[in-house]
């Protein structure tokens, strides 16, 4: 979409990584800017692509359930190169303009999990770590250096996520819950943005301290003001 492309270019081309285009920049456009609200990822590898930026996006607490919003109806995505930069790649995602939110949607297709029970986790395509430099910053709250990759459930708007448990091949195993009622960031203002985003649709999002394995089988339980939502899922 031409659009997103403008704002990867303005991302490169400005050595910028941002929501927002700067008025002042001869790099800024008005198509870049419908577009820059979406998920950006930039890289200082000239060849970085759609699925590197995809693999960053789902292992982002944050960014995960914008990508599993069942109300998102259509994206767009362009991405930009530049070897005259610190920043020689940028990809974009728009999921803010494909929402459907009119009335008699807020309910479609909720509860959303992830992984899914049938699909499942794959390694070969889904990350095992939670992504570096995601804001605003859960590993601040969890209060760890580095964590496994995510485990969401959505149950749409109105519903709070109070607790979960996470067991890897039937043994508890320690994880972090972030929700909307919980979730504290370095800041205020993180605080804020990260409880919005979960709150936005009643999420929760479990990050394990450590990295799930090839062979794993994995049950999570969700306690919600909506009620007790638990699955199962192989990783591969």
């Amino acid at each position: 979409q031409a659009g997103c492309a403008a704002h990867a270019r303005y991302l490169v081309r400005a050595d910028r990584a941002e929501h927002r285009e700067d008025p002042a920049s001869p790099f800024r456009s008005a198509a870049g800017e419908a577009c820059a609200p979406g998920h950006y990822f930039v890289s200082s590898q000239p060849g970085s692509d759609l699925r590197r930026a995809l693999s960053y996006w789902v292992g982002g607490a944050f960014h995960l359930p914008q990508l599993l919003d069942p109300r998102l109806t259509r994206v767009a995505f362009g991405e930009a190169h530049d070897g005259g930069g610190a920043f020689q790649s940028a990809a974009v995602l728009d999921v803010r303009r494909g929402l459907v939110v009119a009335d008699g949607q807020a309910s479609a297709a909720y509860p959303v999990r992830y992984p899914g029970p049938e699909s499942g986790l794959d390694l070969a395509v889904a990350p095992a770590s939670a992504s570096a430099a995601e804001w605003p910053d859960p590993l601040v709250h969890c209060g760890l250096g580095q964590a496994g990759a995510p485990i969401a459930l959505l149950m749409g708007p109105g519903v709070t996520v109070r607790g979960a448990s996470l067991k890897v091949n039937g043994q508890p195993v320690p994880a972090c819950l972030l929700s909307a009622a919980s979730f504290r960031g370095a800041s205020a203002g993180d605080t804020q943005v990260g409880r919005g985003v979960l709150g936005a649709q009643g999420a929760g999002v479990l990050l394990p301290h450590a990295p799930l394995r090839a062979g794993d089988r994995v049950q999570v339980s969700f306690g919600t003001t909506a009620g007790r939502v638990g699955w199962s899922f192989g990783v591969r």
